[in-house]
């Protein structure tokens, strides 16, 4: 793809991802910024969002250079879109359980986070940056913003495996919806199909 498709595509797929990525990431935020008090410490709020900025970008840069990602004809868009609904749909109904904190335990956003927090915490004591503090006590020094960059972008690209798996089947129901509608008898015999 030459430079100027990639100046044409880049704002529109820009606004694509920044309304996905902001709506799946509210979950997490809840959780971070209110059930961990994250929301006191400035750098782990500056941190959160650096990385999902961070995501937004790279999901707009790679949909812009990758055509049939961006193509809305083509099967494979169809079923990422198919799969960012999905997710919407999940991390709408993530943030009614952010209401009470014995509902945390049911959402993925809590299992990824802890995943991802877990993981951090170990590589930051493997290279002697101390344990991963989430509770906004030092959070305000570089490391704390560097750790909770990353483990919101470990959890990112968690999550984001999870879409891709949810793409990935809604991949599989797509492509056995359009091969009903190419082999129905209605279709061969060129009369319109009943819904």
């Amino acid at each position: 793809m030459d430079a100027a498709t990639f100046r044409s595509n880049f704002p529109r797929q820009l606004r694509y991802w920044a309304l996905h990525c902001l709506l799946n990431a509210l979950p997490s935020l809840g959780i971070a910024l209110g059930w961990a008090q994250l929301i006191r410490s400035p750098a782990a709020t500056a941190a959160m969002f650096t990385a999902i900025a961070t995501f937004i970008l790279l999901y707009a840069t790679l949909t812009s250079w990758f055509p049939p990602a961006a193509d809305r004809s083509r099967l494979l868009f169809r079923s990422l879109d198919l799969g960012l609904k999905i997710r919407a749909v999940i991390s709408i109904f993530s943030v009614f359980g952010l209401t009470d904190k014995n509902h945390l335990v049911f959402l993925p956003d809590t299992w990824c986070g802890l995943a991802a927090g877990f993981n951090v915490d170990w590589l930051s004591r493997a290279f002697g940056y101390g344990r991963l503090n989430l509770n906004g006590s030092h959070s305000n020094s570089v490391s704390g913003f560097v750790q909770i960059y990353a483990t919101t972008m470990l959890e990112g690209l968690i999550l984001s495996f999870l879409l891709l798996m949810i793409s990935f089947f809604a991949l599989i129901i797509l492509q056995a919806r359009d091969r009903r509608k190419v082999f129905s008898p209605a279709e061969r015999s060129g009369e319109p199909s009943q819904p």
